[in-house]
């Protein structure tokens, strides 16, 4: 005899009533929104067509996430751990070299990133009229403060490798900050013209800064 509707085999079986446990779930929602959130744009996204991807139900996916924006919020949390996570990967180990290789090393490592998980980085960064505005766009664009930090790091190692003095390496925060602007620019290059390879805008990277970012750890500082 068949289970009769109502007992727990039943139940089990029924539509919207998935067995696969929330740690398992909860990524393959966050996989199917940073696809749609990709491809569509924040305000073209639709939690409907998200709920699609991810083969549930659109109840389920605003049970575990809650409103459009707090989904988009998550995913671009995950991008964020996803993409530092894979330039650290693409660097591998800097200790090795001259400081000018190292740096470039370094910065090279960031365009790889990017080349290794596009996707994490359009939601990161999206291009003009695809990301959300207000408050929520200025969320997304946290990662702008984790490039600045890899980017510092990059060249204070550079200079305390090359014996900087330390009231000299109170210019590389800013420095950095300026160079994490720059490198973001180049990225948005890069994205119009994907046909340029990676190295190019890492060689980019470093005429820009390096000429005087290698004077000031000479000790040189250019004054009006």
């Amino acid at each position: 005899m068949s289970a009769r509707a109502g007992t727990p085999q039943s139940r089990r079986g029924a539509p919207g009533r998935s067995r696969v446990p929330r740690a398992e779930r909860e990524p393959q929602m966050l996989a199917a929104a940073r696809q749609v959130f990709a491809e569509r744009g924040y305000d073209a996204a639709s939690m409907d067509e998200i709920a699609s991807v991810a083969g549930i139900s659109k109840p389920m996916l605003y049970a575990y996430f809650g409103a459009k924006e707090d989904l988009f919020a998550a995913c671009v949390r995950e991008a964020g751990r996803e993409f530092r996570a894979s330039v650290k990967a693409a660097a591998g180990p800097l200790d090795d070299g001259p400081p000018d290789q190292r740096l470039y090393a370094g910065l090279l490592s960031v365009f790889a990133g990017i080349e290794r998980d596009r996707q994490a980085w359009d939601l990161l960064y999206p291009l003009e009229g695809q990301g959300p505005g207000g408050t929520l766009g200025a969320r997304a664009t946290y990662g702008v403060y984790a490039m600045t930090e890899m980017v510092e790091g990059m060249l204070a190692d550079a200079a305390r490798a090359q014996g900087m003095q330390e009231e000299a390496l109170a210019h590389v925060a800013p420095m950095a900050r300026a160079l994490a602007g720059a490198v973001l620019g180049l990225v948005d290059w890069w994205r119009r013209h994907p046909d340029e390879p990676k190295e190019l805008q890492a060689v980019r990277a470093m005429n820009l800064v390096w000429r005087g970012f290698e004077r000031l750890m000479e000790g040189e500082l250019w004054l009006p």
